[in-house]
């Protein structure tokens, strides 16, 4: 795509992604989508796999870390009419008696009842089923590791009980109208111009009620697309009072800005009431999906990533290697090196960080999940290495250090990966999702404040990123 050339370089998109991530994993989110809906997106775009990161960006925010802290969303379309969803989100609550944090998981199918796009128009609706449960799903690992990385504020907060596992059911509506296409009027001549109005609602079988609706216009041009206008949310229903007073911080009618540039969307809401935001960054696939590419490896690729809930950033370069042994087996194996660092929390100890850095080397493999085209490919690794790892105490006053210790470490994982974009005889970006496991070949102990830790232990990771590939 030209037009993202333009805009992203492909030397330029990990640095911007990175610092992204780690702006919105550290700063305050007091709004959100509804989990267990998939995020608003032109509805003339086919969405064939995306990857949401949701926190206070772009936006005017607030200054406490407080409510729905961080959400992250993943969505897939299984066929061209079932897709599925999950959806993480972090709500906190750090004021008065009922301070406190909750972690929510939701899981959502969806069909799609309408999909119908004309020359002038784009009809959507799916309506769908899943499970919302609130409880310990690693958030506070997830939220200190990522502070810690960045070098924000610690939140010690305690988990407090929320609702049980809850069944949900949704339904979900857009409509697009193009009202002046390129060339026509005085105003953005070179641009397609439409409105898009969209509805979403979503109850629980335990009384629960969340609801949405926006209108807002868009202009659209090549692979950009600009949109601005009016949403308003309802939520209805929750109990306790970590939902209950993020249910509160998210009902408001707020502006909406937002902008796709090929496979990076972000987009902003600013509620008028509540004077909170939030923003979103997102690498989204779209277009068709059954093209053959005809892609043969290039000589160079950049991977990018974050593992949790032991938050690490991993950075590796990858180069095309051949393996006799393999023959015509359709795997394409890569000699990778890769770098890491983070300072995850120490179990479930807000005021313990493990201070943590790898290198190692290894080898992947990867191979197109059918053989007529390469938009979803799968892949394993393997590697060995070094870990250097201390031990940090964190306190109001300063923050303890104890020595280090280092021990080879051998590294496994797999998952799959997406095509998103990619200009012909230039490069391309790929989302990837998967675990990475890390067995070291003997744990250790360290001591600190006069308590001994065991360290070097293994760990098995989610590991969430994009990979860019130089032809």
């Amino acid at each position: 795509m030209p037009g993202t050339q333009q805009i992203l370089s492909a030397t330029m998109l990990p640095r911007c992604a990175g610092v992204l991530f780690a702006w919105l994993a550290v700063t305050p989110l007091q709004a959100g989508e509804i989990p267990g809906l998939l995020p608003q997106l032109p509805p003339f775009h086919e969405r064939n796999f995306e990857f949401v990161f949701s926190n206070d960006f772009l936006g005017r925010g607030g200054s406490v870390d407080d409510f729905r802290t961080q959400q992250l969303i993943l969505s897939t379309r299984l066929t061209d009419r079932w897709f599925a969803l999950l959806d993480h989100s972090i709500l906190t609550l750090d004021r008065g008696v009922d301070a406190g944090r909750i972690d929510q998981l939701t899981l959502s199918a969806g069909y799609q009842l309408i999909a119908r796009t004309r020359e002038d128009r784009t009809d959507r609706v799916a309506a769908g089923f899943g499970v919302r449960d609130s409880g310990s799903y690693g958030g506070e690992r997830i939220q200190n590791g990522f502070h810690r990385l960045i070098g924000s504020e610690i939140e010690e907060l305690p988990y407090v009980s929320g609702n049980d596992a809850e069944a949900t059911v949704w339904l979900d509506a857009s409509h697009y109208r193009l009202l002046q296409d390129t060339g026509e009027g005085r105003l953005l001549r070179s641009w397609r111009r439409g409105a898009w109005f969209r509805g979403g609602s979503l109850v629980t079988s335990g009384g629960e009620w969340d609801g949405t609706v926006s209108a807002l216009a868009v202009a659209s041009r090549s692979s950009i697309d600009v949109w601005f206008g009016v949403r308003t949310d309802w939520r209805r229903g929750y109990g306790s009072a970590v939902l209950e007073q993020t249910a509160q911080a998210e009902e408001d009618v707020a502006l909406v800005f937002g902008a796709r540039f090929g496979p990076l969307v972000i987009e902003t809401v600013q509620q008028l009431n509540n004077e909170a935001s939030y923003g979103q960054l997102r690498l989204v696939s779209t277009g068709r999906r059954n093209v053959p590419s005809g892609k043969s490896p290039g000589p160079f690729a950049l991977e990018f990533g974050f593992s949790m809930p032991d938050v690490t950033m991993r950075v590796v370069g990858k180069v095309p290697l051949r393996l006799p042994v393999l023959g015509r087996s359709g795997w394409q194996e890569s000699l990778m090196l890769a770098a890491s660092h983070g300072e995850p929390q120490y179990k479930n100890d807000n005021r313990l960080f493990v201070r943590s850095s790898q290198l190692d080397v290894g080898l992947e493999f990867e191979r197109p999940w059918a053989d007529d085209n390469d938009w979803l490919s799968v892949y394993a690794l393997t590697s060995a290495g070094w870990r250097e790892q201390a031990l940090i105490a964190v306190n109001e006053a300063q923050a303890v250090k104890s020595g280090s210790v280092g021990r080879a470490v051998l590294t496994a994982g797999g998952g799959i990966r997406v095509l998103a974009s990619g200009p012909p005889g230039g490069w391309r970006l790929r989302i990837q999702a998967g675990l990475l496991g890390t067995f070291p070949l003997a744990d250790a102990e360290l001591a600190l404040d006069g308590g001994v830790y065991r360290v070097q232990e293994r760990a098995i990771n989610v590991l969430l990123g994009f990979t860019i590939e130089f032809e």
